[in-house]
């Protein structure tokens, strides 16, 4: 979501309390839209981000930690000329627009003391963050913006700065409730957050919404919600608030007041600083993309061998369906044999009685440019060769099987994952399993260990452990477990592997329940009303010769039936 005028306002404010007067110390550029100011203030060291991304630009004090290029940017050179070592004087935002300035002073190479201004602007596709001396010319912006680009509004080096066109729109700031309800007045057949929208300078729609669900959509009350607005974005009042999904835990909305037009639909979270919940909010954002495309990457990974596997098995079950005229070349071939004294050459075809039905006659096709003794033989090499094909296509399926059954139960652990750690070791099984090119030198590779399994605590307090990908269900089944510890496991189907450490203590029924919650729940079966788990002792747990990591057969087994829900497992959650 973008930032509108007042968060950008709210953030300017915080933003030059905290670092009016700091020193510039470092200065990065990660990307062509991010850059990093580290200042030094009041004894604190802060982050200062500053992003012109289409999607998420923004400024704010930031936690989240860059990977910055190994040679920096031109822009980027730029600035450490004219900031570097600089004070900041101040932090402004422009009245209803999304425009930050930050003012600060340097000395330059002549150890003359000068002002520059950097003004970040976070307006969605505009977005552009642009560096101008104290007389308001353009030093450089990190995009350059021309009259192919834009006729209204140019950004080059060298020109002057210009605010973004003003809008035919009324400043709201100083108008009271009756004054804010005469604007209303004046657009007939529209709700009120139309009304806003069209009528006011920086009214965002989310802010707009906001006031007529508070209003019940009358144009009186509006008037006096946005009246109370407007008095605590004057005296600075903030009131900072993230919503996320329920079920994810991925941040919706962010504003810095309350917001109540989503009623209970999503969780809502306060938050003490407008910068911590901007920070939070594209921090965790940012976490679950990079998550999605890792996953997405090592994901692609398994389709194209599964894609692989699914072909391979069509061409084997076309050579067992080719093999299924094996018989009739053999019954040629006896035929031809038992008959040579009667057969002569040159011959195309030859009908004899076929002794398997009842001396049927039976035409048997023949090559006139090769003996009859040649033909049968033909044939007979026809029989063998088929029947070796069917034998190697059949043995070739159960493989191919068992290798797509491992790889789906793979992807099941990716759409499982909820850490880029976890797919990096999917991906390192992968790689080991040789689904994976690995570009790695061929020296010596530092192995890497495998992280833990996920700790649950039942009612009772006992320790459930759970795998999270292949290798880790492997590591819990055959070198952490006690072989008299429970396992668990979804039954038929991929799965998470599932222990209870009791080391053959009796487990109590609620605790047995609790740990088949935890194997349903990370496995296909999270979704459906009703699933099946299976539990034995570890000792009855065994991995076959050969077999992909993770891959077990188990016997002397019970089965559990339990309906899944994440939410009493993420209860019994350990973080």
């Amino acid at each position: 979501m973008a930032l509108d005028a007042n968060t950008l306002a709210a953030l300017a404010y915080e933003l030059d309390e905290k670092l009016r007067g700091g020193r510039i110390d470092k200065i990065y550029q990660m990307s062509r839209s991010q850059v990093l100011l580290t200042v030094r203030s009041l004894g604190e060291n802060y982050r200062l981000l500053l992003s012109c991304d289409a999607a998420k630009g923004r400024v704010c004090l930031t936690n989240q930690t860059f990977e910055n290029p190994d040679m920096p940017p031109v822009f980027c050179m730029l600035m450490r000329k004219h900031l570097g070592g600089g004070k900041i004087l101040g932090v402004q935002a422009v009245a209803n627009e999304r425009i930050v300035r930050i003012i600060a002073e340097s000395t330059n190479e002549l150890f003359e003391v000068t002002k520059k201004i950097l003004i970040v602007e976070p307006m969605g596709k505009h977005s552009n963050i642009i560096l101008t001396d104290d007389n308001n010319r353009i030093i450089d912006a990190i995009r350059h913006i021309d009259f192919t680009l834009s006729e209204k509004r140019q950004v080059l080096p060298g020109m002057f700065y210009e605010l973004p066109p003003v809008q035919e729109k009324q400043n709201p700031t100083g108008l009271s409730v009756i004054e804010l309800a005469s604007v209303f007045q004046k657009t007939a057949g529209v709700s009120v957050s139309e009304k806003l929208m069209n009528a006011f300078l920086g009214m965002s729609p989310l802010l707009a919404r906001e006031i007529e669900h508070r209003s019940g959509n009358d144009e009186l009350l509006a008037a006096e919600v946005f009246s109370e607005f407007l008095g605590k974005a004057d005296q600075k009042i903030y009131e900072p608030v993230l919503l996320y999904q329920k079920e994810t835990k991925e941040p919706k909305e962010l504003y810095i007041w309350d917001l109540k037009q989503y009623g209970d639909f999503y969780e809502k979270r306060s938050c003490s600083s407008v910068n911590e919940c901007v920070d939070l909010f594209y921090r965790v954002k940012e976490t679950k993309r990079k998550l999605e495309e890792k996953r997405e990457s090592v994901g692609q990974i398994v389709d194209k061998n599964l894609t692989r596997l699914y072909k391979k098995i069509d061409i084997h079950k076309k050579n067992i369906k080719k093999a299924e005229k094996k018989d009739r070349y053999r019954i040629y071939a006896e035929l031809l044999t038992a008959n040579l004294y009667q057969l002569t050459k040159n011959q195309q075809e030859v009908t004899l009685p076929n002794y398997y039905e009842e001396n049927a006659p039976l035409t048997i096709p023949l090559d006139e440019t090769i003996s009859p003794a040649r033909n049968a033989k033909k044939y007979f090499e026809k029989y063998n060769k088929e029947k070796n094909m069917e034998k190697i296509s059949k043995e070739m399926l159960v493989e191919i099987q068992e290798e797509i059954q491992y790889l789906l139960s793979v992807k099941d652990a990716l759409e499982l994952s909820e850490d880029e750690k976890n797919i990096s070791e999917i991906k390192e099984e992968l790689t080991d399993g040789g689904y994976v090119s690995d570009k790695v030198p061929k020296k010596k590779k530092k192995e890497s260990r495998v992280s833990g399994p996920m700790q649950f605590l039942s009612s009772d307090g006992t320790v459930i452990l759970c795998g999270k990908n292949n290798r880790q269900n492997e590591e819990l089944t055959l070198k952490i477990a006690s072989k008299q510890d429970l396992w668990l496991h979804i039954r038929n189907i991929p799965g998470s592997h599932t222990v209870i450490r009791c080391q053959g203590a009796l487990v109590s029924d609620q605790t047995l329940y609790e740990a088949a919650l935890i194997a349903a729940q990370y496995s296909k079966s999270a979704k459906d009303t009703k699933a099946a788990v299976d539990y034995t002792r570890v000792k009855y747990v065994k991995k076959p010769s050969g077999a992909k990591p993770g891959m077990v057969i188990y016997d002397n087994f019970e089965t559990i039936i339990v309906e899944p829900d994440a939410n009493k497992v993420e209860q019994l959650r350990q973080k």
